[in-house]
Protein backbone atom coordinates (compact mmCIF):
# COMPACT_ATOMS: atom_id res chain seq x y z
CA UNK A 1 0.00 0.00 0.00
CA UNK A 2 1.71 3.08 -1.20
CA UNK A 3 -1.14 5.68 0.21
CA UNK A 4 -3.05 5.09 3.36
CA UNK A 5 -4.53 8.06 2.89
CA UNK A 6 -6.05 6.93 0.02
CA UNK A 7 -6.90 3.45 1.47
CA UNK A 8 -8.58 5.19 4.59
CA UNK A 9 -10.48 7.79 2.49
CA UNK A 10 -13.98 8.08 4.08
CA UNK A 11 -15.24 9.58 0.29
CA UNK A 12 -14.82 5.56 -0.81
CA UNK A 13 -16.79 4.08 2.05
CA UNK A 14 -19.98 4.21 -0.63
CA UNK A 15 -18.17 2.91 -2.90
CA UNK A 16 -16.74 0.26 -0.96
CA UNK A 17 -20.70 -0.42 0.02
CA UNK A 18 -21.57 -0.60 -3.49
CA UNK A 19 -18.54 -2.93 -4.35
CA UNK A 20 -19.58 -5.67 -1.43
CA UNK A 21 -23.62 -5.74 -2.63
CA UNK A 22 -21.95 -6.14 -6.38
CA UNK A 23 -19.16 -9.27 -5.28
CA UNK A 24 -21.94 -10.82 -3.35
CA UNK A 25 -24.53 -10.75 -6.43
CA UNK A 26 -21.50 -12.71 -8.26
CA UNK A 27 -21.25 -14.84 -5.90
CA UNK A 28 -24.90 -15.84 -5.41
CA UNK A 29 -25.02 -16.19 -9.56
CA UNK A 30 -22.17 -18.60 -9.37
CA UNK A 31 -23.85 -20.91 -6.82
CA UNK A 32 -27.30 -20.44 -8.55
CA UNK A 33 -25.59 -21.40 -12.04
CA UNK A 34 -23.66 -24.44 -9.76
CA UNK A 35 -27.90 -25.26 -8.82
CA UNK A 36 -29.06 -25.11 -12.18
CA UNK A 37 -26.14 -27.10 -13.58
CA UNK A 38 -27.24 -30.12 -10.78
CA UNK A 39 -30.91 -29.91 -11.05
CA UNK A 40 -30.33 -30.23 -14.99
CA UNK A 41 -28.25 -32.82 -14.56
CA UNK A 42 -31.24 -35.12 -13.05
CA UNK A 43 -33.61 -33.90 -16.25
CA UNK A 44 -30.89 -33.16 -19.21
CA UNK A 45 -33.88 -33.45 -21.21
CA UNK A 46 -35.36 -30.02 -19.89
CA UNK A 47 -36.34 -27.33 -21.66
CA UNK A 48 -38.52 -24.39 -19.82
CA UNK A 49 -39.99 -23.97 -23.22
CA UNK A 50 -41.26 -27.09 -23.69
CA UNK A 51 -45.26 -27.80 -24.11
CA UNK A 52 -44.26 -30.38 -21.75
CA UNK A 53 -42.30 -29.21 -19.21
CA UNK A 54 -44.57 -30.16 -16.68
CA UNK A 55 -45.71 -33.59 -17.14
CA UNK A 56 -45.89 -35.41 -14.47
CA UNK A 57 -45.99 -34.78 -10.87
CA UNK A 58 -42.09 -35.48 -10.29
CA UNK A 59 -40.94 -34.21 -13.66
CA UNK A 60 -43.56 -31.27 -12.89
CA UNK A 61 -41.78 -30.20 -9.52
CA UNK A 62 -38.48 -30.40 -10.91
CA UNK A 63 -39.24 -27.96 -13.71
CA UNK A 64 -40.98 -26.03 -11.14
CA UNK A 65 -37.50 -25.58 -9.26
CA UNK A 66 -35.76 -25.50 -12.55
CA UNK A 67 -37.58 -22.55 -13.71
CA UNK A 68 -38.16 -20.80 -10.69
CA UNK A 69 -34.14 -21.21 -10.61
CA UNK A 70 -33.76 -19.75 -13.97
CA UNK A 71 -35.91 -16.20 -12.95
CA UNK A 72 -33.93 -15.85 -10.30
CA UNK A 73 -30.88 -16.26 -11.83
CA UNK A 74 -31.93 -13.71 -14.79
CA UNK A 75 -32.80 -10.84 -11.95
CA UNK A 76 -29.47 -11.65 -10.29
CA UNK A 77 -27.70 -11.18 -13.63
CA UNK A 78 -30.08 -7.98 -14.12
CA UNK A 79 -28.93 -6.49 -11.16
CA UNK A 80 -25.64 -7.32 -11.52
CA UNK A 81 -24.93 -5.30 -14.34
CA UNK A 82 -27.04 -2.49 -12.82
CA UNK A 83 -24.63 -2.89 -9.72
CA UNK A 84 -21.78 -2.79 -12.42
CA UNK A 85 -23.04 0.48 -13.86
CA UNK A 86 -23.12 1.75 -10.39
CA UNK A 87 -19.62 1.17 -9.91
CA UNK A 88 -18.29 2.38 -12.23
CA UNK A 89 -19.62 5.29 -12.35
CA UNK A 90 -19.11 5.74 -8.53
CA UNK A 91 -15.01 5.73 -9.57
CA UNK A 92 -13.02 8.66 -9.69
CA UNK A 93 -11.65 7.89 -12.44
CA UNK A 94 -11.02 5.26 -15.56
CA UNK A 95 -7.72 3.42 -15.94
CA UNK A 96 -6.71 3.63 -12.43
CA UNK A 97 -6.71 0.86 -9.86
CA UNK A 98 -8.37 2.27 -6.56
CA UNK A 99 -7.25 0.63 -3.04
CA UNK A 100 -10.37 0.14 -0.65
CA UNK A 101 -10.90 -1.52 2.73
CA UNK A 102 -13.60 -4.48 2.22
CA UNK A 103 -12.51 -5.56 5.54
CA UNK A 104 -10.54 -8.42 5.19
CA UNK A 105 -7.58 -6.52 3.40
CA UNK A 106 -7.13 -4.10 0.80
CA UNK A 107 -9.25 -4.50 -2.12
CA UNK A 108 -8.19 -2.79 -5.71
CA UNK A 109 -10.28 -1.41 -7.80
CA UNK A 110 -10.53 -0.36 -11.57
CA UNK A 111 -12.56 0.36 -14.73
CA UNK A 112 -9.92 0.21 -17.68
CA UNK A 113 -11.10 1.01 -21.19
CA UNK A 114 -7.26 0.82 -22.45
CA UNK A 115 -4.38 -2.24 -21.95
CA UNK A 116 -2.61 -1.49 -19.19
CA UNK A 117 0.67 -2.16 -21.14
CA UNK A 118 0.17 -1.31 -24.59
CA UNK A 119 -1.87 1.64 -23.79
CA UNK A 120 -4.51 0.46 -26.83
CA UNK A 121 -8.60 0.31 -26.40
CA UNK A 122 -9.91 -2.99 -25.33
CA UNK A 123 -12.24 -4.58 -27.37
CA UNK A 124 -14.64 -4.25 -24.38
CA UNK A 125 -13.95 -2.19 -21.19
CA UNK A 126 -13.51 -4.05 -18.20
CA UNK A 127 -14.18 -3.88 -14.40
CA UNK A 128 -11.54 -5.55 -12.35
CA UNK A 129 -11.96 -6.26 -8.94
CA UNK A 130 -8.32 -7.81 -7.18
CA UNK A 131 -9.02 -9.42 -3.93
Amino acid sequence: MENLVEYLDESLVPLEEKIKVYLDVEHGIRLLEVELLSLQSIRPDFSPDSPYAEQSASAGNLSRKLNDKEKRLAELVDYHKVLRQEVINMLPETNKLFELNLGYGPTMVGYFTLDPETHQPLPEPALRIVH
